[in-house]
């Protein structure tokens, strides 16, 4: 089995590559963001926001041709990397799925930090030259690219918002875990569904998903006197999806702090506090505001 945060692959088929007319873009109505080519393929990498960004991001890729033709049956790796001079790590990220019924291909990153990240392509694509050789797998890496996270900020375009938080368990194990907001992207006034990540770092190359822990959930208006809503839900499992979803209620529109306790399966806090008269915030939180 493919593991979830290995190099991410598609698999291949043993057969010649399966093409669409370029005229046929399977990524209409997304943003492209960045192109990675040598003297045969280019493959392109597009979302809604046509950017890299901290914390969660869904990127979709295709691969074409010189002749502009989209790919269907490839296989590619990607693998980020931030080097900070004195050490290099990786990212939680997904395994890249093939979008059924087009030649459209998805990953999602919870890029931990803003800045320029390398990025490594390679694709496999298998040929068969239309005689009586049998179809040759064709393996490649791009050359070396960079790519730019950019920051998530507040509404005013200046100052940041909160949407990832890298911690270190509070309970003895010295373990640490990566959250990830992922949802709501466009909050609205009135109840919300939010859906998150919790990942556990193995090493700065590996995050593995955790399952069954559990994030509360205190969504507070600080500059209306740190004020709460009804009728949330804490963020729990959900198998179906394999994320942790929950109901955040926005009561009106502004400036939001959604406050959280890390728990594990068994109830244990790993990280965050209760907000109090006293303790205005949560030590792990994420922001929204609309």
């Amino acid at each position: 089995m493919i593991s979830f945060f290995a190099a991410l692959f598609f698999v291949s088929c043993g057969k010649d590559e399966d093409k669409q007319k370029p005229d046929i873009n399977p990524a209409e109505g997304l943003i492209k963001i960045q192109e990675f080519a040598d003297d045969f393929y280019t493959v392109t990498a597009y979302n809604e926001s046509g950017k890299w960004q901290i914390g969660y991001t869904k990127v979709y890729f295709t691969v074409q041709d010189k002749d502009g033709n989209f790919i269907d049956n490839a296989t590619l790796s990607a693998f980020p990397e931030m080097n900070m001079g004195t050490m290099k790590h990786s990212t939680p990220r997904s395994e890249i799925t093939k979008v059924s019924g087009k030649p459209l291909f998805e990953a999602n990153y919870a890029f931990l930090m803003a800045g320029e990240w390398d990025y490594t392509v390679s694709y496999y694509v298998s040929r068969y030259d239309g005689g009586f050789n049998p179809a040759v797998v064709i393996f490649q890496p791009l050359p070396a690219a960079k790519i730019d996270v950019q920051k998530a900020y507040r509404p005013d375009g200046v100052t940041e918002r909160k949407v990832i938080s890298s911690v270190k368990a509070i309970d003895g194990s010295d373990k640490r875990y990566v959250v990830a907001l992922v949802e709501p992207q466009k909050p609205k006034a009135g109840i919300n569904d939010i859906t998150a990540y919790i990942y556990e770092r193995i090493d700065g190359n590996t995050y593995t998903p955790v399952e069954n822990f559990r994030l509360k959930l205190d969504p507070r208006m600080p500059a209306m006197e740190n004020h709460s809503s009804p009728n949330n839900e804490d963020l729990t499992w959900n198998a179906t999806e394999k994320a942790y979803k929950g109901k955040a209620n926005f009561s009106m529109t502004g400036y939001w702090v959604l406050n959280l306790i890390l728990q594990n399966a068994d109830g244990t806090v790993l990280y965050g506090n209760p907000v109090t008269e006293e303790i205005e915030q949560s030590s792990l939180y994420f922001e929204v505001e609309f």
